[in-house]
């Protein structure tokens, strides 16, 4: 009888802990359910958060964005104008600049011009004048003992009688440093110079230069001419500066003149003369 309530008691130990072993079973499947639960909630609670600050944030980009189109259109307005101003100042700058260039052409010619016609008016002005060179100067020279000197010069040298009367003024000009100072003659008229001049080469025999009272423009133009490699011999004749080419072709010149184009411009003249001629 023992033994069977021993059994007894074992098989009642079962049960109690298989009792406890459904209750810690169910115990278990709520706290999975809790769990399951806390986890859905979390969840949702997440996702309207996410939502919201999604909703949030798509808002302030929206203002934002909404702000930067106005700003970027408010800058574009004002760079469209500031364009057609730099437009319009451009158009404006090159028509000025256009037009100054016009005017500083016509300045350019006029003054050309200008120039050309107070050298060609100084030149006149000295038409009646002759150079003398070599001429000493002596200690106690005066403007009558001068004319004296040129008239005694001109007489023992060339055998021309130099009248007092047909000198309207004598005097000399500044010359290089340690040479003899020139003699300028500015004689009546033109016979009187001529026949003056007719006689420079007994005069140059004697170690005297008459030589005409050229301006310096005029001057500076024989310099250039002599200096180009074209043009082998240059004067000044009658009011005007001649150069003779290297094939022999005299050529007048102006002060302002190319040489180079000037000498074209003569050849294409003459061969178009010949053309002429021959048709």
């Amino acid at each position: 009888m023992e033994e069977l309530k021993n059994i007894h008691t074992q098989l009642e130990a079962m049960t109690n802990g298989i009792s406890e072993l459904r209750e810690d079973l169910k115990s278990m499947l709520k706290r999975e359910e809790l769990e399951e639960l806390i986890k859905n909630t979390v969840s949702t609670i997440m996702k309207k958060i996410e939502e919201s600050m999604l909703n949030q944030i798509e808002k302030e980009v929206k203002n934002r964005t909404n702000t930067f189109k106005e700003q970027i259109a408010s800058l574009e307005f004002e760079n469209g104008q500031l364009k057609q101003t730099i437009i319009e100042l451009n158009s404006s700058t090159t028509k000025s600049i256009t037009e100054l260039e016009t005017q500083v052409g016509k300045l350019y010619d006029t003054s050309r011009e200008a120039l050309k016609l107070a050298n060609y008016n100084e030149q006149y002005s000295r038409k009646n004048n002759v150079k003398i060179l070599n001429i000493t100067k002596s200690s106690n020279e005066t403007e009558t003992s001068l004319t004296q000197t040129v008239s005694n010069i001109l007489r023992t040298t060339a055998d021309v009688e130099l009248k007092p009367e047909d000198i309207i003024a004598i005097h000399r000009i500044p010359t290089k440093k340690g040479a003899i100072r020139p003699v300028i003659v500015k004689l009546r008229n033109n016979n009187a110079k001529s026949s003056i001049m007719k006689k420079r080469t007994p005069i140059k025999t004697k170690g005297f230069r008459l030589v005409d009272d050229v301006t310096k423009r005029n001057q500076g133009l024989i310099s250039r001419l002599l200096l180009h490699p074209d043009i082998k011999s240059a004067w000044f004749l009658n009011g005007s500066v001649f150069g003779q080419t290297t094939s022999d072709e005299r050529i007048k010149f102006d002060i302002f003149d190319n040489v180079d184009n000037t000498i074209s411009d003569f050849r294409n003249r003459n061969r178009k003369l010949k053309t002429g001629g021959s048709m």
